[in-house]
């Protein structure tokens, strides 16, 4: 069992952690698309909601703004009457980026479906709830490790 779980986690953490072409003159990290997706999904949101949603802390999701902004993906401004409050848009680079990332999803969504045939959806919702389920069980497991 620990085998299967680590080849999985080796080829997922090797395939995420390569930057990818999303159309724009940068490659992006993983945690730098899906910040672009967060702020696509979520016009407006302000660096703590985003730390929040990624259960990271400010200074790591401000760093990671500050680059995708000095690369011209995002914007920041000023809230509404709150100079203090930083509000993220994605600049027309920054939707590029986005647009790309949803249609990459797309297309491994079509090759899963190759693979699963119509059964992918299904098949697909029964993995994670297992993957879930299994998560918890190692939680409990972490916990109770003493009496074993």
């Amino acid at each position: 069992m620990n085998d299967v779980i680590m080849d999985i986690a080796k080829v997922y953490m090797r395939w995420h952690d390569e930057k990818q072409d999303f159309g724009v003159e940068e490659t992006l990290r993983r945690e730098e698309i899906h910040t672009i997706q967060a702020i696509g999904n979520n016009e407006g949101i302000n660096i703590t909601e985003l730390a929040s949603m990624f259960t990271v802390t400010k200074p790591t999701i401000s760093a990671r703004i500050r680059k995708l902004a000095s690369v011209g993906l995002v914007e920041k401004r000023s809230g509404f009457g709150n100079n203090k409050e930083v509000l993220l848009f994605l600049t027309t680079k920054g939707w590029i980026a986005y647009g790309n990332h949803e249609e990459k999803h797309h297309k491994l969504f079509e090759v899963f479906e190759e693979r699963f045939g119509g059964d992918a959806e299904r098949f697909l919702d029964s993995f994670m709830h297992d993957l879930d389920r299994f998560s918890l069980f190692l939680v409990d497991f972490k916990k109770r490790k003493e009496e074993f």
